[in-house]
């Protein structure tokens, strides 16, 4: 089959920022792709240009081959207005489908006077709707929201009354209640439980036609891709890699020590070459050592000096093609390089106490001590109430009934992203804003931090993307002070990379830390500090909740 998606000669950004420069790159159908690299560098952009909702700047992008082939996107926020309702959103996935349904029928009227022509347009459109499964549609719709959590979901409900999340997992049903020959997805498992997640991996993995999908989630990478594109924000380019994500990260370790091998070795060529002419000329100052022959000396020393010249200018030369033609210096990696906030001190109060803490329809009486310097995670399905206890135990939320006690300053990652009040300002500023100390001092935390270069200081904040904005609240939230972390599903938005340096911080701090989490690694990281081997540098004591339809278990 020659249908593909590509992208030819492209280059594409915003502003002043070229985040994609003559890319190519081909997607055959069938193919199931993940597409990876740090936040910021271009990922939902290079989906975007695939599923043709921008335009590149050059070049060309979309898709090419048969013209019914029909390309299905997921944004990381659905667009759909929140005036319309459940059902209505579910009707608009299925028009096409729907429509395909009316043409059989209306031809199916009139078979007993066809002729050839529409008996071959009735059996080609049979064939369509059953390679579709049009049959099972409806029922394909209530299996989807169940898996998504939203079984039993009044559809005459408006999107706008659903929260965040939920509205996102409907779009994902809608998506997938008749899924088009190429799926492209852009963090779809943001928003999901582990269920949800998993049901989510077995349809991606069994579809048959392609797969592009936008994910830091390590499981789902390992799961459903086969090939990994990963965008390089130094280069503005994209590279493609083989054998799924294990392959990808064995090829990216033997890519960067051969990288930090050429240009080793091109600083020791430079160096070099340096001290030869500078060696050679020194030796020229000091002329040659007088001999008897006195008629001959002249003659010699010149012969020498002119060798010596030759000499000088040779490594000269060699000096300036190696100039003219360097290595790149290997970017450092983004890493979490400072402590993470103030040490708790071990008394015997609690951190944090919750007493028949409620909040109708959305969390039930609730009883919550958590001991200082104690790790927690709570973890259940979406709905079960764990944002809404973090948001009674912050002071975000009042209880309809119980109370919180709080010892020592906490600080809070919320699980939505707030849209900045501000969002000319510049990214330094904000996250210095509220913090004191001066501006050099916060420029210095925030580079030791890791999670921006300073190229990024400058950027407006209403021009980050989902995961700089992410970064952004973190690192406040590290470099707070804070004795105890309430952090609500702090890997979303994050590169897997990422994830996994903020797992090693996370487990030697030495305050208190309560985590809600739907990431499946995660959990298992979890698990491993709490069994204890292998976890030496892990502190504190490691306790797992979970949550069902608003109590604790």
């Amino acid at each position: 089959m020659t249908d593909h998606l590509h992208l030819s000669g492209v280059s594409h950004g915003y502003g002043d920022r070229e985040l994609l420069h003559n890319v190519d790159l081909v997607i055959h159908h069938g193919e199931h792709v993940a597409i990876v690299g740090e936040n910021g560098a271009g990922k939902s952009t290079l989906l975007r240009l695939m599923a043709g909702v921008e335009t590149p700047d050059d070049g060309t992008a979309g898709l090419s081959g048969n013209a019914g082939y029909r390309v299905g996107y997921l944004a990381q926020t659905h667009g759909l207005s929140e005036s319309l309702a459940v059902g209505d959103a579910i009707d608009s996935s299925l028009a096409s489908l729907r429509s395909l349904e009316a043409r059989i029928l209306d031809l199916e009227s009139g078979l007993a006077d066809a002729d050839t022509e529409e008996l071959e347009l009735y059996g080609s459109l049979q064939t369509e709707y059953q390679l579709r499964e049009g049959y099972a549609a409806e029922s394909r719709v209530e299996a989807a929201l169940d898996k998504l959590g939203l079984g039993g979901l009044d559809r005459r409900r408006t999107l706008g009354s659903l929260s965040g999340g939920e509205q996102e997992r409907v779009a994902l049903a809608c998506l997938l209640a008749d899924p088009a020959e190429a799926l492209l997805l852009d963090e779809p498992t943001n928003h999901l439980d582990a269920n949800g997640t998993a049901w989510l991996e077995s349809r991606l993995a069994a579809h048959r036609g392609t797969v592009v999908v936008v994910s830091h989630d390590r499981v789902l990478l390992r799961k459903v891709a086969t090939t990994i594109i990963e965008v390089d924000a130094d280069r503005r380019s994209v590279n493609r890699y083989g054998n799924g994500y294990e392959g990808y990260l064995r090829e990216k370790a033997a890519e960067r020590a051969r990288w930090i091998q050429q240009y080793d070795e091109w600083l020791d060529a430079m160096a070099a070459e340096r001290l030869q002419a500078a060696t050679v000329a020194d030796r020229m100052g000091y002329g040659r050592k007088r001999d008897n022959d006195k008629m001959a000396f002249g003659f010699k020393t010149g012969t020498w000096q002119s060798a010596a010249s030759s000499k000088v200018r040779n490594a000269q030369e060699r000096l300036r093609r190696l100039e003219e033609n360097p290595v790149d210096r290997p970017p450092v990696p983004l890493k979490l390089a400072a402590p993470l906030g103030s040490v708790a001190e071990t008394d015997s109060e609690p951190a944090l106490e919750a007493h028949g803490v409620s909040v109708p329809g959305r969390l039930h009486t609730t009883d919550l001590r958590v001991e200082t310097g104690q790790k927690v995670l709570i973890t259940g399905p979406n709905g079960a109430g764990k944002s809404t206890l973090l948001s009674v135990l912050t002071g975000n939320l009042e209880p309809a009934a119980g109370s919180v006690i709080v010892n020592g300053r906490v600080g809070y990652l919320q699980q939505e992203l707030e849209v900045p009040s501000r969002p000319a300002l510049r990214l330094l500023p904000a996250f210095a804003a509220g913090l004191g100390g001066n501006i050099d001092e916060h420029a210095e935390g925030l580079l030791r931090l890791g999670l921006f270069r300073p190229a990024e200081f400058h950027v407006p904040v209403g021009g980050l993307s989902a995961g700089q904005q992410r970064r952004l609240a973190l690192a406040r939230l590290l470099l707070g002070g804070c004795e105890t972390m309430i952090v609500d599903e702090p890997t979303n938005h994050l590169a897997p990379v990422l994830v996994e340096q903020l797992e090693a911080a996370l487990a030697s701090f030495a305050g208190t830390l309560v985590i809600v989490s739907h990431d499946r690694a995660l959990g298992e990281w979890f698990d491993q500090c709490a069994s204890g081997p292998g976890r030496e540098a892990s502190t504190g004591t490691w306790v797992r909740y979970g949550m069902q339809d608003g109590e604790m278990l």
